[in-house]
């Protein structure tokens, strides 16, 4: 094109002209030329070949598609087709033909490298639908598969210029430069080393609940990568936490408890000691009267603290939001001491939801607390400023 335009300009204008003066303005006409037909071949495939995909696409019963089509892998590869139009025309720039040639090759490369990660995105976003990437994560693998296709192409690229030979040679001196390159990289790799033992042991899986008190994370773990795990906290922040921490740091996963379906209470009440006492045959009546206890409880001779133990047990039993069989359930006694006899209660409530979790908690302990009285007891506290105001009248 460029020695076609050249020779016509020579032939028109040669005696009014230089030939430095028409060689410029064949090249200046060449480009011009060759830029309009880029925008021409740009508007087609954007204009009839994206319009025809989109048009197959949702007419396709097969969702996927959908997906590679969100992420752009379409309009990053309709983007090829200027780069050819300038590497097919290259002879048209004349002495600059070469320079042209390796800037549309370097260019088709980059389109592709765009094309390969938006396809990776893609194929991490059909993988995501599946249950099993909750399970094991493929994210931080993709990444990695992203670094070695750009090195590839930044590699093609750097052929495309400097020629084989070189080439050859620089790459023989990478072995030198591994300590840096080990230094750059090094979060990457040892993310990556993380993840795969992460996924190895199902150690962890997004939408698990994760505590890490050493870096303030307590919520839901919400993404995977490559160099860094995603918490989204209770109260709604997120914390990033480098990936090979978890295999340096110590962190409690809350995965068992959402596959057992129960959610365990271990709670105490302290009961003041100066309460605790045996319980005589009028009051072993009344508490059987009023349905505390059975008649069978009623033989021998009985602590009012005991009483109560197995009362709470057997509410515990009866409660149809408390686990019976398979998980423990107990009320036992710890160690006495200055705050009076502590009384566990350990059981596991059926519903891990941590609103409704609560609300169970929370009405059965309303009922044991409000039920100590009738057993003669009192629950320890510390005095209180209205106590104190009330021994100053006493004494008054």
């Amino acid at each position: 094109m460029y020695e076609l335009i050249n020779h016509f300009l020579e032939e028109i204008w040669g005696s009014a002209m230089s030939r430095a003066a028409i060689s410029a303005i064949s090249y200046a006409s060449s480009a011009l030329i060759v830029f309009i037909l880029c925008i021409f071949v740009d508007r087609i495939t954007k204009g009839i070949i994206i319009r025809n995909v989109k048009r197959i696409v949702d007419k396709s019963k097969n969702t996927l598609d959908e997906v590679f089509y969100e992420k752009r892998v379409f309009h990053s590869l309709g983007h090829i087709a200027p780069g050819l139009v300038v590497y097919v025309f290259s002879n048209s720039f004349g002495d600059l033909h070469d320079i042209v040639k390796k800037l549309a090759f370097s260019y088709i490369v980059a389109i592709v490298l765009v094309s390969i990660f938006r396809s990776i995105d893609a194929i991490v976003a059909i993988y995501n639908r599946f249950d099993i990437a909750k399970g094991r994560p493929i994210k931080g693998v993709m990444q990695i598969v992203k670094i070695v296709v750009a090195v590839l192409g930044i590699g093609v690229i750097f052929v495309i210029f400097i020629g084989s030979t070189v080439a050859t040679v620089l790459l023989g001196s990478i072995g030198g430069l591994s300590a840096v390159v080990l230094l750059i990289f090094r979060d990457s790799i040892l993310g990556f080393v993380a993840g795969l033992q992460l996924s190895a042991g199902e150690l962890l899986s997004i939408g698990d609940w994760l505590e890490m008190p050493k870096y303030g994370a307590d919520g839901e773990v919400t993404d995977i990568s490559l160099t860094k795990i995603t918490v989204r906290n209770w109260d709604k922040t997120y914390t990033n936490i480098p990936a090979y921490r978890f295999l340096e740091d110590s962190f409690k996963n809350w995965k068992g408890m959402t596959q057992a379906g129960g959610r365990r209470i271990k709670r105490s009440l302290n009961i003041d000691l100066g309460t605790i006492g045996f319980v005589t045959e009028e009051e072993m009546k009344k508490l059987a009267g009023e349905g505390f206890i059975d008649e069978v409880q009623c033989e021998g001779k009985h602590t009012n603290v005991g009483l109560f133990r197995k009362y709470v047990e057997d509410y515990l039993r009866k409660n149809p939001n408390i686990y019976s069989e398979d998980f423990t359930l107990m009320v036992r006694q710890l160690p006495a001491g200055e705050h009076g006899l502590p009384l566990e209660i350990y059981c596991f409530v059926n519903d891990t939801a941590w609103v409704n979790y609560e609300g169970i908690q929370a009405d059965i302990f309303d009922h044991i607390i409000a039920t100590v009285p009738e057993f003669g007891l009192r629950i320890y506290q510390n005095p209180s400023g209205n106590d104190i105001k009330s021994m100053k009248v006493e004494s008054a």
